[in-house]
Order: C-alpha cells, then structure tokens, then sequence
C-alpha cells in the first residue's frame, strides 16, 4: 500500500514540474519549423458593390507562428491567373477576372523583421468599381510570391476579393408614426424664394385609410401630400395657394413610386415613374421658401419643412421613403428617365441642394448626401427594410 502512495505522489510531483514549463521552454523542447502565411482571417471576401460607392481599400500583411531570426520578405501581387484556382476551389466556374485596371497595391514588398512574426501591411485598392458590370461576378486574387529560405503554409498564400453587383437600393426608411424635420437649414438660403426647383422621392405608401398622409413640404406654404376632403386617400396633392391634383396621380398600395414635382415660376408638372401626371398646373405662388415658420397655427413642433408630417400628428406616412431630393432647377423629363435615376444620382451632382438616401439602418439622423450638409432628424427610432431595388421581375 505505501508503495502506490509513494508511485502517486512521485507522478503527482513531476507533473506539478511539468506544470511549471514556460510556453517557450516547451515549444524549445517540441521545436516545429516556422511557416509563413497571408496573415488574414479569410481566404475569400465578397464585396456587394453598387453605383455610387467609393474606392475600396484593404490591407495585408504576412506572419509567422514564431519570431524570425532573420529577416524575411515576400511580394503581394494581383494575379488573374489564380482565378482558376478560385473556381476550383469554391465550385464557381461562371465567374471572370477583375481587370487589372481596377487594383492597385502599395508597398506590395512586406518584410517580417528579425525578432519579429509580423510584417508592416500592404494597402491594396480597387478603385473604379462602381463602373463594372453589375451581372458578371469578378475575382481578383493576391498572391504572395517571391518568398526564400522559409517555407509557407499552402492554402494561406492566396486572398480572393469577389465583387458581385449589388441593388441599388438595399435599406429604406419607414416613416409610419414619424416624421423628420429641418428646424434650421445649413445653407438656408438655397431653400429661399425657389422660383425654379424639383423635388423628388421613392414612395411606398402600404396603408391609406387616413383623410392625410404628408410626404414633404412646409404646411400653409407648398407641400406634397396624400389624400384631402375630396382627394382619395392614396391620390397625391400638390398643396399651396392653389391645390392641384387629379385620379392619374394615385398611388398603388405596396408599391414603389417614383415621383418627381417640377415647380416653374409657379407652375406645377408632377411625374409617376417617368409618366406626366400632371402638367403645368398653377400652384398660385411664384415662389417657395421651404424655412422655418415657427410655431404658428398650433402645430406641434412648429411650421418647418418635414418629410412625413403637416399640421397633425396623425398625418404621417404609413409606408417608406428613399432617394428624397431636392435641386435648384427644373429637371426635364429626359432627365428624370436617365437609367438608374430613380434609384440614385452623382451627390455631387450640379443643383442638388439637399439628397436624403434614407438608407442610414439606424439612429435619427437622416444623412444628406449632397455637399451641403442639411441633415434631417427624425422625431423617433424607425424600422429600416430591407429591399433591393431596382425590383426584378
């Protein structure tokens, strides 16, 4: 018996000893080869990329498991040819090289220091993406060559960026119960005494049943709204000095709408997806300021311009908004047929005062993408759906 209680308290004891080891006197006593690799988390990377989007940058470096003792390099390159490897692997033959026009690295030599296992990064940029075409998926492999006197983990040698064309539109606002307003403007006076302007938005009303629901616009000045004493409730009103509507500007619940309303010195053409719905009517004012009124007439929060609210609480939008903008001149109808108008334009974009793409995905600010920075807030949190349009059938 004393036997196996010495036997267990001697294994006990050199395990307390192995216990003890630090990480490097183990890995000196289990030595293994230092390897090189991407130091990356992924082998592959989608990118959704849609018009408008900004170059795009990533950045790559090289490691190892352990410090080097000397010095060690290698080269990023972009290499078409590893498009092969890339169907290979993933199962994706349909699929084509990005050009190489479209990439561009930066210090593409890494070197891992010796007493280092991490290289300074390589900045790779692809630039001019939003001019691809949106039906063919491309890759565009970097590979890291040009490596000696070390070797490299194989399937870390190779980064695959795919670029598949995304919808134009993929988040929109929900204005059900809200509303959003321009207490003060950034640049006030671009919003004053408009003798020429339009003003456009994606438009999905889902429910009607209320006697108004408001799209934009200050009430008692212009406004754009939906329904009226007489007006259906899903038939939009162009609301001023003189009222100005018809039964071909109705809306079709659940669905988008583009609609665009072009004020010319007074008079009103108002556009459906293109289509004239209602042509040089006379709104009985030559002029719009979209300012800030006060607090007259009672109306809760002021007399602003609002996307989603006039006069009353319960005049809301029971449906969504996107691509709201405004500019300084009359667009023709050519212009608001350009392909892809309804779902985006250039925010640098000659005469565009204010771009509210409503797809920010959360918080209450609604970000103007134009150059002049007149934010709207929105009185409460929203709901942001998910969409993709263009719509395909």
């Amino acid at each position: 018996m004393k036997k196996i209680f010495y036997a267990v308290a001697l294994l006990s004891a050199l395990f307390a000893v192995a216990s003890c080891q630090t990480e490097k006197e183990a890995m000196e006593q289990h030595p293994f080869s230092n390897k090189l690799y991407i130091n990356t988390g992924v082998a592959s990377e989608e990118i959704l990329v849609k018009a408008g989007d900004p170059d795009l940058v990533r950045t790559l470096s090289i490691g190892t498991p352990k410090p080097m003792e000397q010095a060690v390099s290698g080269v990023f390159v972009a290499d078409q040819a590893y498009v092969e490897n890339y169907k290979t692997i993933y199962g994706e033959p349909a699929v084509e090289p990005l050009p190489y026009a479209n990439c561009v690295i930066e210090n593409p030599e890494v070197t891992i220091a010796a007493g280092a296992n991490v290289s300074a990064s390589a900045t790779v940029n692809f630039i001019g993406l939003s001019s691809l075409d949106r039906d063919i998926v491309y890759v565009m492999p970097i590979v890291l060559k040009n490596v000696t006197d070390i070797n490299v983990i194989a399937p870390k040698t190779a980064v695959y960026y795919v670029f598949k064309g995304a919808a134009l539109i993929n988040v929109v606002c929900n204005m059900s119960e809200n509303r959003a307003a321009a207490q003060s403007w950034a640049t006030p006076e671009k919003f004053t005494n408009m003798t020429h302007f339009t003003a456009e938005a994606l438009i999905r009303q889902n429910v009607a049943g209320r006697l108004i629901s408001t799209v934009m616009g200050v009430e008692g000045h212009f406004l754009l709204r939906i329904g009226d004493s007489g007006v259906p409730d899903n038939q939009l009103q162009v609301a001023s000095s003189s009222n100005q509507t018809n039964s071909n500007m109705q809306f079709q619940l659940g669905k988008w709408t583009h609609m665009a309303c072009v004020f010319d010195g007074g008079l009103v053409t108002v556009y459906f997806d293109g289509r004239k719905v209602l042509d040089a009517a006379n709104c009985g004012r030559s002029s719009v300021t979209w300012g800030a009124y006060g607090s007259d007439k009672g109306e809760t929060g002021g007399r602003y311009f609002w996307l989603g609210y006039s006069y009353a609480g319960d005049r809301y939008l029971d449906g969504e908004l996107s691509e709201v903008r405004i500019w300084d001149h009359c667009l023709t109808q050519e212009e608001i047929l350009a392909p892809n108008h309804f779902y985006f334009v250039d925010p640098a974009s000659e005469g565009l005062i204010a771009y509210w793409k409503m797809d920010d995905g959360a918080g209450t600010t609604l970000k103007d993408s134009s150059p002049n920075g007149n934010d709207l807030t929105l009185d409460n949190e929203t709901r942001w759906p998910k969409v993709a349009l263009p719509e395909t059938n």
